[in-house]
């Protein structure tokens, strides 16, 4: 794979924001990545996390106002803002463009599927669910990514609850702005399907507040001691339930 080869032309200018911010508050890129993405689950969360958002900041606010890291940072999530808007009928996966594209390089087997494949598995995993009066679908990818698996599914059923895990932390965070920024209500778990240990449990769509929060692990129905471990991983493994 290429280096810094991107899918899209727009993440192009997400990446040379997120150079900026490393060169401003000499960090390494991938540093700088990672503190960008706690940045905007906090931001995202209506005031909901801003301890940790104000512990992450402070790492980018050396130097004069408008040339610190944290300006290039703001700068970035409202580029970002503007691009999810603007490809919103398609639900483009910038977040996962930069990574794969400009941090991970694929290392360690993080090829992200490319979209037009997750539409078309989409399309083949939710066209013979039923629909029932009352009751509103759950999809559940255990490998989440950045979550491009369930904004395909979203692009068709965007009413629906989308359940993400994966053992990544960065990748957790990306689908939770991911789906926190397109209102899509269900829950982001930062664990191992394989082990069913759970860290860390988001829970997006707008509650008043925010669109992204952290909540307790018993908040997640995926995560919830009353089911038994069969149970849990069957519900994880079913692609789209009912």
């Amino acid at each position: 794979m290429p280096r810094e080869s991107f899918r899209y032309p727009e993440t192009r200018d997400l990446f040379k924001l997120l150079e900026e911010t490393a060169r401003r508050s000499a960090v390494s890129r991938a540093q700088a990545f990672e503190d960008f993405l706690l940045m905007s689950v906090c931001a995202l969360s209506g005031g909901q996390m801003e301890k940790q958002y104000m512990q992450t900041v402070a790492k980018h606010t050396e130097g004069k106002k408008g040339k610190r890291g944290c300006d290039s940072i703001a700068q970035m999530f409202g580029e970002m803002v503007n691009m999810m808007e603007d490809s919103r009928g398609e639900m483009k996966d910038v977040l996962g463009d930069l990574f794969e594209g400009a941090i991970t390089y694929g290392e360690a087997g993080q090829f992200l599927t490319p979209e037009p494949i997750t539409r078309m598995l989409a399309k083949m995993t939710t066209a013979d669910v039923p629909k029932e009066l009352g009751h509103i679908p759950t999809v559940s990818d255990p490998c989440c990514g950045s979550g491009r698996m369930l904004l395909a599914v979203a692009e068709e059923h965007s009413h629906w609850i989308f359940h993400g895990q994966d053992v990544d932390l960065r990748c957790v965070r990306m689908t939770a702005i991911n789906l926190g920024l397109r209102n899509l209500y269900g829950y982001v778990v930062h664990g191992n399907s394989l082990t069913l240990k759970k860290q860390l449990v988001y829970r997006t769509g707008f509650n008043l507040r925010g669109m992204i929060r952290e909540v307790p692990l018993e908040e997640s129905p995926v995560c919830s001691s009353a089911r038994s471990g069969n149970e849990r991983l069957s519900r994880w493994c079913g692609g789209a339930t009912r």
